[in-house]
């Protein structure tokens, strides 16, 4: 699996260069926090911080927060992850916070509706699939009872080709991000971040405790 991480969009991509010379020493000095941790270099705001942090890699516990997952990472396509929470919020008013039941039932006056709203990222084709995938999550949850059950029984070398055959607008990329931010397959920390060393399973690991049980000093030497 190639390493996706959420900032790479192509919004992200375009701006490569332009984030060398003083915009990367910039971005270097955000990666540290008060509390003494380094992160991932794509964490570059508190925003992010805090989705890095309390999001990155743990499955959701519900399925409208499963089907959210879905529909923003579909979203994200040619965008940053920044941009994408910037209007989270935006977008579960937009999709009734993703109510399945709701969104499967939005027909040609939703789409018009979706189109006009200025909070969310106005693209036919992916509001489509969203109201697509609701139907597709509804045809799941009758066969394996939840979606997060059909999802975490994937076969993790078939994780990324069930999540591309599964869903509509979901193509490899979509599927990685999918997959890492799922916790699905684990997501691809760089070797400085405290996180490498956090149990993402239970959520043992917290900056408030990582902190204070290694110092900054012992999480930045961490490989």
């Amino acid at each position: 699996m190639d390493k996706h991480v959420p900032w790479a969009g192509n919004e992200a991509r375009e701006g490569d260069d332009a984030r060398k010379g003083d915009d990367a020493r910039k971005d270097d000095e955000s990666r540290s926090h008060p509390d003494g941790l380094r992160r991932c270099k794509w964490v570059t705001d508190e925003l992010l911080r805090d989705y890095h942090d309390r999001e990155w890699g743990r499955p959701p516990t519900t399925d409208a927060r499963w089907f959210e997952l879905v529909v923003l990472e579909t979203f994200q396509a040619g965008l940053s992850w920044r941009t994408i929470l910037h209007k989270r919020d935006a977008f579960r008013r937009a999709f009734c916070d993703f109510d399945i039941t709701t969104v499967a039932s939005f027909g040609a006056d939703d789409v018009l509706r979706l189109l006009e709203d200025e909070g969310i990222v106005r693209h036919r084709r992916k509001i489509e699939a969203a109201i697509d995938n609701a139907r597709i999550v509804q045809r799941l949850t009758e066969q394996h009872g939840s979606l997060g059950a059909y999802l975490q029984s994937l076969p993790p070398d078939e994780v990324l080709i069930r999540l591309q055959k599964t869903f509509r607008f979901v193509g490899k990329t979509t599927a990685e991000s999918i997959a890492y931010a799922s916790g699905l397959a684990a997501p691809p920390h760089d070797a400085e971040c405290w996180m490498t060393r956090a149990n993402l399973a239970d959520g043992s690991v917290t900056p408030a405790n990582a902190a204070a049980g290694s110092g900054s000093s012992a999480v930045s030497k961490q490989q």
